[in-house]
């Protein structure tokens, strides 16, 4: 069981299911790149600026477009 240890929302999503990493600065979308510790990032390209995949900012995730 998951103890809470803060008392606010957590602004992440529990998945990056259905979400896009955009950049918090342009907007547009970011590439992911595998790092030499293993872990991932996202990278924006234009503005030269990333995050660990594991640690985005909440302005970092934009939802899809529902299909259908």
């Amino acid at each position: 069981m998951k103890r809470l240890l803060r008392k606010e929302a957590d602004p992440l999503p529990a998945s990056g299911r259905g979400y896009q990493h955009v950049c918090p600065r342009c907007g547009q979308a970011m590439t992911l790149h595998d790092l030499r510790d293993g872990d991932q990032a996202y990278w924006c390209h234009p503005c030269g600026v990333g995050h660990r995949a594991s640690d985005p900012p909440p302005s970092a995730l934009r939802p899809l477009p529902q299909a259908g």
